[in-house]
């Protein structure tokens, strides 16, 4: 009776190593190829299998000391593509912008206020660039040194789209537990506690891409 008990538990054991195995060799195959190619092959499937697989991918990649980011800048560039032909029919006044404090000069003379970082453009750094377009849009920026503010700004106001701004690992987790809104991710270049760095042309392109249509530039807004 043991025995038996003991023969099937390790064939359902093995039947799930099979389907993880199956899983991973999937998400791999489908995200690199999206990566490599711009291309999507089934994008539902790949969605459902990196939700299933990223906390084990990412331990594998750890293991094989490979660069486990890439992960993360597939699942954020494939959460883009799948939200951008519904956001780009959303209405300005319907979508904040979250951006992460590090981003601000070292002499950043902004000061924190309950939905964080109280932004008065002073030209030391691209947020004020940022801030200044999002202000012409009419969409709520907002500057967070932590998710307890992200918590703040979700109680107070009711939004349908977000543009997060992150490293390649914050920005994922933060997207996968937004999948109820629609969601653009722009990664950081360089990232850290202090001097990161984004591409801020993409941003304003995303901001742009919002209605009523309107084609702000960088260089209008620089001190």
């Amino acid at each position: 009776m043991n025995m038996d008990f003991f023969t099937i538990l390790g064939q359902i054991t093995a039947i799930v190593l099979v389907i993880l195995i199956a899983l991973i060799v999937i998400t791999l195959i489908l995200g690199l190829y999206f990566k490599k190619k711009k291309k999507l092959l089934f994008p539902g499937l790949l969605l459902f299998t990196l939700n299933l697989t990223y906390p084990l991918i990412k331990k594998l990649f750890k293991l094989f000391q490979l660069n486990d980011l890439l992960i993360d800048a597939i699942s954020i560039d494939l959460r883009n593509r799948i939200n951008h032909d519904n956001f780009i029919k959303l209405d300005a006044r319907d979508v904040i912008m979250v951006l992460p404090h590090c981003l601000r000069a070292p002499d950043c003379p902004a000061k924190l206020g309950e939905s964080g970082l109280e932004c008065i453009c002073c030209g030391n750094c691209s947020i004020g660039i940022i801030y200044s377009i999002s202000q012409r849009k009419a969409i709520d920026m907002y500057i967070v040194p932590g998710s307890t503010f992200i918590k703040n700004v979700l109680r107070k106001r009711s939004f349908k789209g977000v543009i997060g701004v992150a490293c390649p690992v914050d920005l994922n987790l933060a997207m996968m537990s937004l999948d109820d809104f629609c969601v653009q991710g722009v990664y950081l270049l360089r990232d850290g506690c202090i001097n990161t760095l984004v591409d801020v042309d993409e941003v304003i392109e995303l901001i742009n891409s919002t209605k009523p249509y309107t084609d702000y530039k960088k260089e209008d807004f620089i001190q």
